[in-house]
């Protein structure tokens, strides 16, 4: 299996759990309803990324890559509601987390020749 498909079945999968996490939570909060719309983005971008062949998967999975990792940032955000010292501490490692994934996308538009693998 390829970086493609993979790509294309984590897609299918954010696309699914976004469906179900609106529909659970409808209508959800502000901030909820970035993190998912994020979420969604970063999804049909990997589902795109596996599919076409119009525009180099790369480019479509970095800019996928950068929409999950930003929902991971709207994540930590979300824990700043009571503002306890615990709440800073994860709110800052997510947003680590999620600014790293941002950057792996980033270097996926960037760095395509390193990436990209035949259909």
């Amino acid at each position: 299996m390829n970086r493609r498909t993979i790509t294309q079945w984590l897609g299918a999968a954010l696309v699914a759990f976004v469906a179900a996490a609106v529909s659970v939570a409808f209508p959800p909060a502000p901030l909820l309803a970035l993190q998912m719309a994020l979420l969604a983005v970063a999804g049909a971008l990997f589902v795109a990324g596996g599919l076409t062949d119009r525009v180099r998967w790369s480019l479509l999975a970095g800019l996928g890559n950068v929409a999950l990792g930003l929902s991971l940032v709207v994540s930590g955000v979300t824990t700043l509601d009571e503002g306890g010292t615990a709440d800073y501490a994860y709110a800052a490692l997510v947003a680590v987390g999620g600014l790293t994934l941002a950057a792996i996308g980033v270097l996926y538009v960037v760095e395509h020749e390193a990436f990209d693998t035949a259909p």
